[in-house]
């Protein structure tokens, strides 16, 4: 009764979580204005200190949500419960000037436990995508004059978030051999504002336009792992994930004013004449999200090192959005191309069964990311993928006599370019996780 009663609990937690991740920003990238925003890499505290890496990853310690597979790996006795926290800094840069920007905010939430001896399973709240943005556009820079002598100033803000909220099984039907599907809900919407303004005309009305893209529906993923057994501690994981092209429920609503005052947060205008007004639902094909396959092997020496690399490819050329297209008749629109992702980790314990030193028992992790992103630049701007290029490390901190740890991850990387009129971004992340472990199902004998 008294575990039933911490499960009730735990699902408070998750839907506390889940009301929390829709209400934060944690991005304030000018890319982030395309699609749905950033999208967020899968993976938690482990993942992070280790390049992202997860496919062929396996732990009895930790959670790792990049494949479902991964989950029977866990211990069978025990009730899992992780949280995370993120902490960034941005620094964005054009070829004339630069800002910026830093936040902190939830990050995830997740637990795992034994459903029987054949299955495990997790449950867990993570952000989907992100958006997170203010520039403006100032034509009196470039001697551009209307005819009547104004110029015009255009201002581009954009927030809002998607979260997705999972329930993970895992199945081993022969030894060493477990798969693994993600039942998974994704919810929430992203706003884009833009607003045109003629400061030299005191006459002149503003032209606001607003759009916010909502969707929430199901879909799912499905992973594998096999573990070949070398010699005494050492073994080998090939790992595999798999999500099929799938169709997302959500509409778009868009709403055309002018007027000639703002509210307090200066993106939408009051006292305004509506110039038109759209609300789209849409279904089905009208917005997807893209066939995506992955591949991973990790080499283990058990209580003393694993090395891991990843490659994954997602096909966003074959997907639909409501707002952007794999389209180059427009030279200066971004459009939408295929997504490549590699990735390579370590994690080193010096010696995890000592007793009186205990950075001997510190799991002390590096990695680094490369990936070819989704969002193509416009052809005059020279028509090629965004890349983005990271480098991690961290910790695995635990705690006397338990499986629970602290886990600090640290990671430093680069995003875009300054050429061609773009926007580069320098960003570092501090990644702080708690897993907490319990032995939860443990039959205890009492004499």
């Amino acid at each position: 009764m008294h575990n039933i009663y911490k499960v009730v609990v735990t699902f408070l937690l998750v839907a506390f979580a889940s009301h929390l991740a829709t209400a934060q920003n944690r991005t304030y990238s000018p890319y982030s204005r395309y699609g749905l925003g950033d999208l967020q890499s899968g993976g938690f505290g482990r993942n992070a200190a280790m390049g992202h890496t997860g496919i062929a990853l396996t732990s009895s310690y930790n959670l790792n949500n990049i494949n479902p597979a991964s989950y029977f790996s866990m211990d069978s006795v025990s009730f899992f419960f992780e949280g995370g926290l993120t902490g960034f800094d941005q620094k964005i840069m054009s070829e004339n000037s630069s800002a910026r920007f830093s936040d902190i905010n939830f990050s995830y939430f997740a637990i795992g436990y034994p459903v029987s001896k054949w299955g495990f399973m997790s449950i867990g709240v993570k952000p989907e995508s992100l958006a997170g943005y203010q520039f403006f556009d100032d034509n009196a820079s470039d001697d551009i004059l209307v005819s009547d002598g104004n110029y015009t100033k255009s201002d581009y803000i954009g927030s809002g978030n998607t979260t997705k909220a999972y329930a993970g099984l895992a199945i081993s039907p022969i030894k060493n051999l477990s798969f693994g599907a993600h039942f998974s809900f994704v919810f929430g919407s992203v706003d884009h504002f833009s607003i045109a303004q003629f400061p030299n005309d005191p006459f002149a009305f503003k032209l606001a336009t607003s759009e916010r893209i909502s969707i929430n529906d199901f879909y799912m993923d499905f992973g594998a792992q096999y573990k070949f057994n070398l010699k005494e501690r050492h073994n080998m994981v090939i790992g595999a994930v798999y999500h099929p092209q799938t169709g997302i429920k959500g509409k778009v609503k868009k709403l055309v004013t002018a007027g000639t005052n703002f509210d307090r947060d200066g993106t939408t205008i009051i006292n305004a004449d509506t110039l038109r007004f759209t609300e789209t639902k849409f279904g089905g094909n009208a917005l997807e999200l893209p066939e995506k396959i992955g591949v991973g092997v990790a080499y283990n020496i058990d209580d003393l090192m694993t090395i891991t690399a990843d490659y994954s490819l997602a096909r966003w050329s074959d997907a639909q959005f409501p707002t952007l297209s794999t389209s180059t008749n427009d030279p200066d629109a971004f459009t939408v191309g295929d997504e490549q992702k590699f990735a390579f980790g370590v994690e080193f314990i010096p010696n995890y069964r000592s007793a009186s030193f205990y950075p001997s028992r510190i799991k002390y992790r590096i990695g680094t990311s490369y990936t070819q992103e989704y969002l193509v630049t416009p052809q005059s701007a020279g028509g090629d993928h965004l890349r983005d290029f990271g480098i991690t490390f961290g910790m695995g901190l635990p705690l006397k006599r338990s499986k629970t740890s602290f886990n600090l991850a640290f990671e430093w990387g680069q995003r875009g370019t300054t050429d061609n009129s773009l926007i580069k971004e320098n960003y570092m992340r501090l990644s702080m996780n708690l897993t907490l472990h319990e032995y939860w199902f443990m039959k205890r004998k009492f004499d």
